[in-house]
């Protein structure tokens, strides 16, 4: 029922017939099971704990991504293709840029079509990033219809320990049948195959030092000399830093304002079984039904005197449950800073949002919302100095 009298608070009699209906059937769709109102429900350190995560994890993330889109972007590798998970042989040919464009050239001409070859990189040359090296290959790839199967995957010159190019592994269920170094003609592995031929051929042919970096390497290194204990902190300040808080201003004077939550009903309100809830034209009261059983304190969680107000005033019902809502927080304290107000009042503190704001109408802080009779009660007082307020602090 709390989230009922929350979502009638900042209704009026004066809004649009449908908007009201809308609401209350979406209130009453989300009532059932909850305990509090869906915006008590946010933690306010889970929103600066997920960014620091994504800060941390921004300088590796960029170089996976970019490795898998210019991957994508050479490859027109797919789901039916045997380079992933198959129990059919996969022919892999690790190759670089080091033999030259016209074997480099044979080789894409020759593979093209031929679904179980696939020709592997190992990364970008020394200060290339991978959309040059994409650039380099489009020339040779062009008038080659398809595209042979062409991907950067580091992982494979580890797992096979390939150190010079060309060489070819056959592949099936994750051994290597037949093992050959010096070769790019897929048409001469295919006659040794059908010779019966398996294992580790040796080499026959010339091989050349691998000219591109070793990308699983280059990521790790960079991993290896980030100062994360510094990228915490980092994430933390920018946090705090860019937070955007629903800020009100100082109270002026001692004032009460009443909100009345009495509304009459445009039409039929029906509930999800059907059932009538509320019928056309009754004017309703959702006080009446169950007591709003909240207090909220609003303040400025960066002003001093205003905390000691909402720390020392005591609510009208004794039994209600009290929330803290700041308008404001100190930027430079940041996550120290709010757990530093927790500690102090043994209770959590929350963001003030902007429907809330809205909600009850808040105009000024220090606030304190709570029930006076039938209706709420925005209390609204002027802070003189710590431990001074002006007149009743009530």
């Amino acid at each position: 029922m709390t989230m009922l009298i929350l979502g009638l608070a900042g209704q009026s009699a004066a809004q649009a017939e449908e908007d009201w209906f809308r609401r209350s059937r979406q209130i009453l769709n989300q009532l059932q099971n909850r305990e509090k109102p869906a915006w008590l429900d946010h933690n306010p350190h889970q929103t600066g704990f997920q960014q620091q995560a994504v800060d941390r994890l921004t300088h590796s993330k960029h170089l996976l991504e970019e490795a898998n889109t210019s991957s994508k972007q050479i490859s027109k590798t797919n789901a039916d293709k045997p380079f992933g998970k198959t129990n059919k042989p996969v022919r892999l040919v690790f190759i670089s840029l080091s033999p030259g464009s016209s074997v480099l050239k044979g080789l894409f001409e020759e593979a093209s079509g031929q679904n179980d070859v696939v020709l592997i990189f190992r990364g970008p040359k020394p200060g290339q990033k991978l959309p040059q090296l994409l650039a380099e290959l489009k020339p040779l790839l062009k008038g080659i219809d398809p595209v042979p199967n062409i991907v950067i995957d580091p992982t494979r010159f580890q797992k096979w320990a390939v150190t010079s190019v060309p060489e070819i592994i056959v592949e099936e269920q994750g051994r290597a049948t037949i093992r050959v170094k010096g070769v790019s003609s897929l048409a001469w592995l295919k006659s040794q195959q059908a010779l019966g031929r398996q294992g580790d051929l040796g080499q026959f042919g010339e091989t050349y030092a691998i000219a591109e970096i070793d990308l699983l390497a280059e990521i790790k290194k960079r991993l290896a000399n980030i100062d994360w204990p510094k990228q915490q902190q980092q994430a933390i300040a920018r946090f705090w830093q860019n937070r955007q808080f629903e800020g009100l201003p100082e109270a002026q004077e001692n004032r009460d304002r009443l909100i009345d939550l009495t509304v009459t009903a445009p039409r039929d309100l029906v509930g999800p079984n059907g059932q009538l809830i509320i019928p056309a034209g009754l004017t309703v009261n959702p006080l009446d039904k169950m007591a709003f059983g909240l207090c909220l304190k609003v303040f400025d969680g960066s002003n001093k005197a205003q905390f000691g107000f909402v720390r020392h005033t005591s609510c009208q019902d004794k039994n209600a449950r009290v929330l803290y809502l700041a308008t404001e927080l100190d930027r430079t304290a940041g996550w120290e800073g709010l757990k530093s107000l927790e500690t102090s009042l043994n209770a959590p503190v929350y963001l003030l949002t902007i429907d809330v704001k809205q909600r009850f109408q808040l105009h000024a802080v220090p606030s304190l919302v709570e029930q006076s009779g039938r209706q709420l009660v925005v209390k609204e007082r002027k802070v003189i100095a710590v431990g001074q307020y002006v007149g009743d602090s009530r």
